[in-house]
């Protein structure tokens, strides 16, 4: 990466691949000096995969779900009603309603 060739929408993070790229020091510290070597788009998805994989352990603790086989798509719920429409998955104001409404009932 030479100076100066970044677009500004990844200049705005850094200009070193460590600013750039959360994941770089844990990738140079596994793979040593051969970290020259994987290409910067690898370390990118890399990178975005690691966000993933935090994402879905905080959506997995707060639904109480310790094992990928557990979770469900009852699970999950939509925050707008053009996603809820869009995806299958209950609309937030929906989901959970009619247990809701039975304890509310009691």
């Amino acid at each position: 990466m030479s100076e100066g060739t970044l677009p500004k929408t990844v200049s705005k993070y850094g200009t070193k691949m460590e600013d750039i790229f959360v994941c770089y020091e844990e990738l140079k510290g596994k793979y040593g000096n051969e970290i020259n070597q994987i290409p910067l788009g690898a370390i990118g998805v890399y990178t975005m995969c690691q966000k993933l994989r935090v994402g879905l352990q905080q959506l997995m603790a707060g639904s109480r779900n310790f094992r990928l086989s557990t979770i469900s798509r009852r699970d999950l719920m939509a925050l707008t009603e053009e996603a809820s429409k869009i995806s299958g998955v209950p609309y937030i104001m929906d989901a959970y309603r009619e247990e809701a409404e039975k304890i509310l009932g009691e």
